[in-house]
């Protein structure tokens, strides 16, 4: 038998959604910062694995934090949190002790109708008390009933066992959708791209000498179907 999901990592900016993955993965695949929206594109990291003798691949997807779009590219940026809600096996929608609950509230309802299992995951636990981190719970419970709630801190890497372990129980069967070998399915190039943004000015010249036959390698492909 053999297991295999995508995992969906949705929430607000900065409440720790990229370290989470790179938690769960093992490797640094998404940007990790204190400036919110570093992370423009659904990055997916692939992880291979045996339990109690049954093969898993977990294919987790890192969006970018929630917001109402202002402009463009925060259209488009929604786009990819939004379209997450659709194609997860397990949606792990991520807040933190800091985060204002009620921020997004238009999101949150799309997730209390998400046909995917929900774990609602409760990061930076070790910067607050214990009544208030009850008071979170309570309120999660309330807000979002069918969600699985996980206690975690991402950065010290606290809960996250338990965390995977729940991720490979609730997979379902499925063969694996990518090679066993392979991290994530961008290109180095494209973390490249990621990390470094372009000036204003060279911005400008790329634009102005791009190739309408060539794409741009930061764009993000779609996620492989399913068969």
């Amino acid at each position: 038998m053999h297991k295999s999901g995508f995992v969906n990592i949705v929430g607000n900016p900065n409440v720790g959604k990229s370290t989470l993955m790179n938690a769960l993965v093992g490797e640094r695949l998404s940007i990790i910062t204190s400036k919110a929206q570093t992370t423009r594109h659904r990055i997916m990291g692939i992880v291979n694995g045996t339990t109690n003798g049954t093969d898993w691949q977990i294919v987790y997807s890192d969006t970018p934090g929630v917001l109402k779009p202002n402009y463009k590219l925060q259209e488009q940026m929604r786009e990819f949190s939004d379209s997450a809600l659709v194609d997860a096996d397990v949606l792990l929608y991520v807040t933190d002790v800091q985060d204002s609950p009620d921020k997004n509230a238009d999101f949150i309802e799309k997730v209390q109708h998400a046909r995917s299992r929900v774990f609602l995951i409760i990061n930076k636990i070790d910067l607050t008390t214990q009544a208030t981190l009850e008071d979170l719970v309570t309120f999660w419970h309330k807000t979002l009933p069918q969600a699985e709630i996980f206690q975690i801190s991402a950065q010290e890497r606290f809960g996250i066992d338990s965390l995977m372990q729940r991720i490979v129980e609730v997979l379902p069967e499925c063969p694996p959708f990518f090679d066993k070998d392979q991290l994530t399915d961008k290109p180095e190039r494209f973390f490249v791209n990621e990390k470094k943004p372009p000036s204003s000015a060279s911005a400008r010249s790329s634009t102005s000498n791009a190739n309408p036959k060539k794409a741009s390698s930061s764009d993000a492909p779609e996620p492989p179907s399913r068969k």
